[in-house]
């Protein structure tokens, strides 16, 4: 691996929240052409140390290099710039805006007008290349969640950007939407991109990540190979003791009903139907679950 082979590498990260240390002198590194994943349980310290890495929040010990350039103090603005792009977990789009919109919104292109027909060209073929079916004149608000995520993705390859920070990216989407981004971040990689992955969900980081960098209580506990590492051991790495998979349980038969919903009609803050016509039992001496993708209720 040559020094040019490097995109991005943190040496010594600490960054300091009242009565917390998010960061305790992380170490990591990510290369061209890998989607490298972010492991470890919520509150670990990952978004923290990539939202340092976007420009979000400045370290308060350490150094940053992105592609062998030290970089100090910079925002947002400055990581666009250097190529670095990241889709949060909370997606942030305009939504009675269209997606060319979005994706234009705080570029400023010098010297002439924004010419609208030419950037909606680029950005549907930008969607076919990765097989996106993505209508630029559509407005956010008529896309799915799905194609929201997709829409944020485009809004970093439309400005170029070679390093591409994804935060929990499957939280919001379908079983069939997650292959569909798992093939995408691949072929990205394939052109020579680097993706960081960050992540709670171990079954991910065997479906599509090459390296896994696992973080416990604010600081680095191992970087593998996926290729050279198992679920038992990751999730070893990530708790800090044996994680039993299987759990015996015996049958147990459900007592009198505790909680039961009939016909729920419930709206959201925003005015928006969020339960419609719902109906639920739930009876002592079990466990119910409730399953579904995020913002169904």
């Amino acid at each position: 691996m040559s020094k040019g082979d490097v995109l991005v590498q943190m040496v010594g990260i600490v960054k300091r929240f009242p009565g917390v240390i998010a960061n305790d002198h992380v170490n990591f590194e990510l290369r061209k052409g890998e989607v490298h994943a972010l492991l470890g349980e919520n509150g670990a310290g990952k978004t923290t140390l990539m939202n340092i890495l976007y420009g979000l929040y400045r370290p308060d010990e350490g150094r940053i290099f992105v592609k062998g350039e030290e970089i100090t103090y910079h925002s947002p603005k400055d990581s666009i710039r250097m190529g670095i792009g990241m889709v949060h977990q909370h997606l942030k789009l305009v939504l009675p805006h269209t997606v060319a919109e979005n994706i234009v919104l705080g570029l400023k292109e010098p010297r002439f007008r924004l010419d609208l027909r030419r950037t909606e060209e680029k950005i549907r073929a930008l969607a076919e290349k990765y097989g996106w079916k993505i209508d630029p004149r559509a407005k956010i608000w008529q896309l799915s969640v799905g194609e929201r995520q997709q829409v944020e993705i485009l809004k970093l390859l439309y400005r170029d950007a070679d390093i591409l920070i994804m935060d929990e990216p499957t939280s919001v989407l379908t079983p069939q939407e997650t292959r569909q981004l798992f093939e995408s971040l691949r072929k990205m990689a394939s052109e020579g991109r680097g993706v960081i992955y960050i992540t709670h969900k171990l079954d991910e980081v065997f479906a599509v990540c090459d390296r896994v960098t696992v973080m416990r209580k604010g600081r680095v506990v191992a970087t593998k190979r996926v290729s050279e590492t198992d679920k038992q051991e990751l999730a070893n790495l990530m708790v800090g003791r044996p994680v039993l998979f299987r759990i015996e349980k015996k049958d147990v038969r459900p007592g009198k009903t505790v909680l039961e919903l009939k016909d729920v009609k419930a709206y959201s803050d925003k005015g928006f139907l969020a339960l419609n016509g719902l109906s639920l039992n739930v009876r002592s001496h079990e466990i119910a679950g409730i399953a579904g993708v995020a913002g169904n209720g």
